[in-house]
């Protein structure tokens, strides 16, 4: 059953009921109502009446009572002495040749209505002990419950009639408000960006549509960051798939360039007869992918993120523990090697870090000229490393600088260029610690790597 049936029916149903509690409500509790409000104002014109006539004359007092049925005839007064002869109301006896006729002044209008009667007794003026009784009619009462009872079908009928007009005119406007949430929760199953529900008025199918709304707009926005990681996991995997392919090339050529030797060595061909040269020329190679295996397992270890063991350190004490061998390297290369330590708090993995600042230190004493100069400036928020390069690069090859196996072309001899992984890892380091870092090129002659932290 449609929306607007089930409203209008529902809705039918409960003015039908309520009509009907209603009325029904009216016919017996009104009597009982009626009944006690008319016994409250009797009584209490009855006691008025009774404290007027409390001491008078026996006339005096027939005097008022007549003075006040012709005022007010809703209650009927009977006044009569000790042997209950009535005094009031008056007795007029007319006698005919056939009948005598006795009418009692004056009398109830109807005396088949229902009544109530209340008694005081009084004293007059002469010390005669008096009953006066009232009694009034309950016929209204009556009367408006039989109307009630008769007016209850056309009541119902008109109740139903305009009640049911205005469900229905009801029911179409919230139900065509349901209609068009309901087609607009269509068009979201598309996940089109500019779908929203029109939002109208202020009451609980309005926060519907607000609801569905907000609940929509975050659906796009979980959707739109899923795709996003979707995609960096998707270009994770690609650079992973590289990055395999070119380590098993770094790897592949000297192993077999190795396995070469020893086959000659060990057939005694040629120049490999001469087995203590091609030994030590093994034993570099073995030393070249020690190193290599070395860095790429640096590399694995990064996945695991820095957030684990993560720590404030002293940056000026960590590089002072460590110069000691680099100033010992400047004076074998001949190198001058200047150092300016301000003291600087840094915050991250220790480890990766440290091992981050060697790999550009170990750089800058790969790529110095001969008698060179090697600068390394700490600030309080910044570490600069300079070199005076051997050549310098151009922005093309600074943006390539940071991929995993590569060399510029003037050292692409891996004795000169070393794994092709340590500014890779240095770059792998800063991102996961999302420090900010800066490679250039400074007057010509010069290579500038800054981390600022």
């Amino acid at each position: 059953m449609k929306i607007v049936k089930k409203n209008f029916l529902l809705t039918s149903s409960i003015i039908f009921v309520v009509v009907t509690v209603v009325l029904a409500s009216l016919y017996f509790a009104m009597p009982i109502y009626y009944e006690q409000v008319k016994s409250q104002e009797a009584k209490h014109e009855f006691e008025q009446v009774t404290r007027q006539i409390q001491g008078k004359s026996i006339e005096e007092m027939k005097s008022l009572l007549t003075d006040y049925s012709h005022k007010n005839n809703r209650i009927w007064f009977n006044l009569t002495d000790a042997k209950e002869q009535v005094l009031y109301p008056n007795v007029e006896v007319s006698e005919t040749q056939d009948s005598l006729q006795l009418t009692i002044l004056p009398t109830m209008a109807d005396s088949t209505a229902k009544h109530k009667s209340m008694t005081q007794k009084i004293r007059s003026s002469d010390e005669k002990i008096l009953t006066l009784q009232g009694e009034f009619s309950l016929q209204p009462v009556s009367d408006a419950s039989h109307i009630l009872l008769n007016l209850y079908p056309f009541v119902l009928v008109l109740s139903l009639s305009l009640g049911g007009i205005s469900a229905y005119l009801y029911s179409r406007t919230s139900s065509q408000r349901i209609k068009d949430i309901s087609a607009t929760t269509r068009k979201m199953t598309s996940l089109a960006p500019d779908v929203s529900c029109v939002v109208k008025g202020k009451d609980e199918i309005a926060e519907l549509a607000q609801d569905i709304n907000h609940l929509y707009a975050n659906l796009l926005t979980s959707m739109e960051a899923l795709r996003v990681e979707n995609e960096k996991v998707a270009e994770s995997e690609r650079e992973k798939a590289e990055f395999l392919r070119m380590t098993s090339h770094e790897l592949k050529t000297p192993i077999t360039s190795m396995m070469g030797m020893i086959d000659g060595m060990i057939y005694g061909v040629g120049e490999f007869k001469d087995r203590d040269t091609y030994l030590h020329k093994c034993r570099n190679i073995l030393e070249e992918q020690s190193e290599l295996v070395q860095s790429i397992l640096a590399i694995s270890k990064l996945e695991i993120g820095t957030e684990v063991n993560e720590e404030i350190f002293s940056l000026k004490q960590v590089l002072e523990e460590n110069l000691s061998t680099y100033k010992l390297m400047a004076d074998m290369k001949h190198y001058q090697f200047q150092v300016s330590l301000a003291e600087a708090q840094m915050k991250g993995n220790k480890l990766y870090l440290v091992k981050a600042i060697k790999n550009l230190i170990d750089n800058a004493f790969n790529y110095t000229i001969v008698n060179g100069e090697i600068i390394l400036r700490l600030e309080e928020h910044c570490l600069i490393i300079e070199n005076q390069a051997e050549r310098v690069l151009d922005e093309a090859q600074i943006q390539q600088i940071f991929q995993p196996f590569y060399r510029p072309d003037y050292s692409r001899n891996r004795k000169d260029g070393g794994t092709g992984l340590g500014l890779f890892i240095v770059k792998q380091i800063l991102d996961k610690h999302q420090i900010r870092y800066k490679f250039e090129a400074v007057d010509g002659k010069w290579m500038r790597f800054s981390i600022f932290f």
